[in-house]
């Protein structure tokens, strides 16, 4: 079934006026359609050019040997007898002659203009009709084509008459347009094979760059360095090309490792000593009764703001392990309802705004309890802080077949359908001002989606503006 969807799509794709094989195999017909054409159309035109030259000459001949002829036949017989005689002799099968006088009254002519062929739609009428004037060539009479040759007849030194030599030719011509016809089917259906055989030689030779693209497709941060494109068989301008790219992925990969290293290396060496910081600030603010007021509410901003820090230093630190396989959980069944009424109570502090929904209890599943802890505390707090309070916010968890679901449910604005697929990207913020507001960093649901994937579960979001967002997290049980 696939394959058939897959059909249209492909087709599609092929007949693209943009695509390179499309372009080939247009341009490739188009030369051959051009060059055979021209090839047909020659040969037909040279086929009916030697078939009425040759009816002129044969016509032409007869004429001019006719007076000939007669002088011959003068030895033996009258003149009269001697037109009539030589005029049987060459008159035969579509060929007529006859001769008229300078009145124009016929002195002899062949028995083929009585036969029925010749007085078939007044064909005989019609040539009686032509002039004395002298010519030669081919004369279309109707459905009929005639080849004639008309000129005067002078036997010694005294002109005869006008001798009309004719001969139909409408059969023949008739067959050329029968082989010409065919002619141009064999072209056609020859064509039609190369066209098809060019389309398939073309598709075959771009296949090597359909599967780079495949394989380039399927790169990942994580597989830079693993990711080579090996086309040995392909062409040397295609092979030098995925050369070029296995380069680029190979510095890319150790652009892409420097990083990582440098965010865990970073991570780790500054969260230690903001902790010290922040807990000289706390320690400070609890034992110092000789703060000022304005002394207090600077070192409470500091002691926040160091807090802060630390809290996105551990995200990019559980980011960076995961980008490197470093990320260590200890995957085993748990049961889910401790897990997400703990995460509920670290997330509500006042204990008021956050409605647990336990429809299927016990339910395990294979988790790490700290990680899943994690994952529902920053989806309960960004609920908690995109929800006006007193709106509550709603964590149901429940089975649905392999499956253990876990659903966190605000009455926010809501998420706009554009940015629903960039929320779990790192720093991205669908209302930069809001977040501000919030103190959100932009990581959160980066966790959330890292740690959830790492678990072998899934976390997706539905959202409409005005209604709220539902965050539903699969975990396998």
């Amino acid at each position: 079934m696939s394959r058939h969807r897959d059909r249209p799509v492909y087709f599609r794709r092929w007949l693209n006026p943009n695509s390179i094989g499309f372009r080939l195999t247009v341009g490739v017909v188009l030369a051959m359609a051009i060059g055979m054409g021209s090839i047909a159309g020659w040969m037909s035109w040279h086929m009916q050019r030697v078939l009425l030259e040759g009816h002129k000459q044969a016509t032409g001949t007869i004429s001019k040997r006719f007076a000939q002829d007669v002088a011959l036949y003068e030895e033996m017989m009258t003149r009269p007898e001697a037109l009539q005689r030589v005029i049987d002799v060459r008159a035969y099968g579509d060929t007529a002659i006859w001769i008229r006088d300078s009145s124009g009254a016929i002195i002899a002519q062949s028995d083929t203009l009585n036969t029925s062929t010749w007085q078939t739609d007044g064909l005989n009428d019609q040539l009686q009709a032509i002039g004395p004037e002298q010519w030669a060539g081919i004369l279309p009479l109707g459905d009929r084509y005639i080849a004639l040759c008309v000129g005067p007849l002078i036997l010694g030194d005294e002109e005869v008459g006008t001798l009309f030599v004719v001969n139909d030719i409408t059969q023949d011509r008739q067959s050329f347009l029968i082989v010409t016809r065919n002619l141009i089917a064999v072209t056609g259906a020859v064509m039609l094979v190369l066209a098809i055989a060019v389309a398939i030689y073309v598709r075959r030779s771009l296949y090597p760059l359909k599967a780079m693209s495949q394989r380039i497709n399927a790169v990942t941060p994580t597989g830079l360095d693993a990711t080579r494109l090996h086309l040995d068989h392909a062409p040397s301008e295609v092979q030098e090309l995925a050369q070029t790219f296995d380069q680029t992925l190979s510095r890319l990969a150790q652009a892409w490792d420097q990083q990582r290293r440098l965010v865990g290396n970073v991570s780790h060496e500054l969260r230690t000593p903001l902790t010290l910081v922040q807990g000289y600030l706390q320690s400070t603010l609890r034992r110092c009764d000789t703060l000022t007021e304005p002394q207090r509410d600077g070192l409470e901003t500091a002691a926040a703001e160091t807090e802060r820090t630390i809290h996105i230093l551990q995200d990019l630190l559980v980011l960076a392990r995961a980008s490197t396989g470093h990320l260590n959980l200890h995957l085993d069944s748990h049961d889910l309802k401790p897990i997400v009424l703990d995460a509920i109570a670290i997330a509500d502090a006042s204990g008021h705004r956050v409605q647990a929904q336990i429809l299927t209890a016990p339910l395990t599943a294979r988790v790490d309890p700290g990680a899943l802890r994690q994952v529902l505390v920053n989806l309960i707090d960004n609920a908690l802080n995109h929800s006006a309070p007193p709106a509550p916010v709603t964590v149901t968890l429940s089975r649905e077949g392999a499956w253990a679901m876990v659903e966190v449910r605000d009455r926010g604005r809501g998420i706009p359908q554009v940015d629903q697929r960039e929320i779990f990207e790192p720093f991205y913020r669908v209302d930069a001002d809001r977040s501000r507001k919030t103190g959100g960093t932009g990581l959160g649901l980066s966790i959330v989606k890292t740690l959830v994937e790492a678990m072998q579960g899934s976390v997706a979001v539905q959202s409409y503006l005005g209604e709220g967002s539902t965050f539903i997290v699969r975990l396998v049980v």
